[in-house]
């Protein structure tokens, strides 16, 4: 009977958009809450957001700098940020919170494409929004999921790629397959920890013809993925000529291949399969040991693998990226963070899911889900109350406050200080600017931003500091 109910449910496209409407609504809301009064700026954002306040064709034709030295491969994340800012920025006088809000209206659309993809795959409404409601609500996923910054957008763009994949979207047309790819591909760009899901999207964009052995539709489709990777990747092409291709944004990444090939450092699987499962408990901030959430997966990769063995698309979406995954980073042999693993937690999740609906009776089938709902939704004030401590910057209201009023003034100023401490790589004078205030090292004037948020001006020499 419930799963009658379900599927029946999810034919309804009145309830369908009722449950996708109050998805976005609420997961907008816990991403933004208090976002003007804590917005993390630091010295990324600040460079991204000066970035998309200028015009179209001042954009990079490269990804922002990585913090191994190099670059991301296309300028996706730029593109995505400045159309936010052109489409969101104007309401919110194009401070940088309104970037992290539109980030966020971004990452709780995926969420809604995310819970009818799980839906149609379970045929439970509830297990749907059981798995956006573990993933959203991820303390440390939430307490990003509005910052500026170029791996979120990277997870998100590999969210919304798994999604398509689980809908099937992409079998509709060669234009569908080509968009899917785009999307994968633009995580890339924007973060290159998402290389994983991407290749793993490409795969299942193949495994069907493949499987049948439709070769006329396997080789549109690959010269589809080919040309729209290509087509992508000429902005970089761009930036190489101009610099006579001697600006590599891969280093860091050969230099480890070459290390692990040449012997000098060993492969690391172990490693490398303990910090991704340990990156995945991290982020989701839930109890138990390494080796419990180890044998979960497994158990878990094991049941969707034997009860989709006929669907090569879906499990080379879910279970290829993660197997990809701790094979990658066994071959990088710099530190892991747990960010890097953002994009894979969508396919983690859905897993475990997926393989909670195969071993779950059919007559127990909906009070099991309910019950995983319910849960799901019991702790999610004592997860954002966690995230509400991370990756926050409670200092950004007030020089939002203090800047204004400075601001307001229409007058050069020479230099702004606060009368509290910032992070290292903020700006106290960023704010000034953005709002259109104009920074002259002549003037007599500067400012001093209090902790309340009122502004003591004193008069100096031209030049001082």
């Amino acid at each position: 009977m419930r799963r009658s109910w379900d599927s029946a449910a999810l034919a309804n496209p009145r309830l369908r958009l009722a449950l996708a409407a109050v998805t976005f609504v609420v997961t907008f809301f816990l991403r933004t809450r208090d976002i003007s009064r804590h917005f993390w700026l630091l010295g990324d954002q600040i460079r991204d957001w000066a970035i998309a306040l200028g015009t179209l064709n001042s954009l990079p034709l490269v990804g922002p700098p990585t913090h191994v030295h190099g670059y991301t491969i296309g300028p996706a994340f730029y593109w995505i940020l400045w159309s936010i800012r052109v489409v969101v920025g104007p309401f919110f006088q194009n401070l940088p919170h309104g970037g992290g809000i539109g980030q966020a209206l971004l990452q709780s659309a995926v969420d809604v494409l995310l819970l009818i993809a799980v839906w149609k795959r379970t045929q439970s409404v509830c297990l749907g929004l059981t798995t956006i409601v573990l993933l959203a609500t991820a303390p440390f996923d939430l307490a990003l999921s509005a910052v500026v910054w170029n791996p979120i957008v990277g997870s998100i763009l590999a969210k919304a790629a798994i999604a398509l994949i689980l809908l099937d979207w992409h079998r509709g047309s060669l234009v569908r397959t080509a968009l899917t790819a785009a999307v994968a591909w633009s995580a890339v760009q924007s973060y290159t920890g998402t290389i994983f899901v991407a290749l793993s999207v490409f795969v299942a964009l193949l495994m069907e013809p493949l499987t049948k052995r439709d070769w006329p539709v396997f080789g549109r489709r690959a010269v589809v993925i080919a040309g729209t990777v290509i087509a992508l990747q000429l902005p970089y092409v761009f930036h190489q000529m101009t610099t006579r291709f001697d600006d590599s944004g891969m280093t860091a990444v050969t230099s480890s291949l070459t290390e692990i090939v040449t012997g000098r450092e060993p492969l690391r699987l172990k490693p490398s399969a303990l910090t991704y499962v340990g990156a995945l408990t991290s982020i989701q901030r839930v109890p138990g040991s390494t080796i419990t959430w180890v044998s979960i997966l497994l158990l878990s990769a094991a049941c969707v693998a034997f009860r989709y063995r006929r669907d090569a698309s879906l499990l080379s979406i879910l279970l290829l990226p993660q197997a990809a995954t701790i094979l990658g980073y066994a071959l990088w042999f710099g530190d892991l963070d747990s960010y890097y693993y953002l994009s894979l937690v969508p396919a983690a999740l859905v897993t475990m899911v997926l393989a909670l609906a195969t071993v779950m009776p059919t007559r127990i089938r909906g009070a099991v889900a309910a019950f995983c709902l319910a849960g799901a939704i019991a702790i999610v004030p004592a997860r954002a109350s966690t995230a509400a401590t991370l990756f926050s910057m409670p200092q950004y209201q007030v020089l939002v406050a203090g800047s204004t009023h400075i601001a307001a003034r229409r007058q050069p100023i020479q230099s702004i200080r606060t009368a509290f401490e910032l992070p290292p790589t903020s700006d106290p004078e960023f704010i000034f600017r953005v709002l259109g205030g104009h920074i002259d090292r002549r003037a007599p004037w500067s400012a001093v931003i209090l902790a309340d948020g009122r502004v003591e001006y004193a008069q100096r020499p031209p030049g001082g500091s």
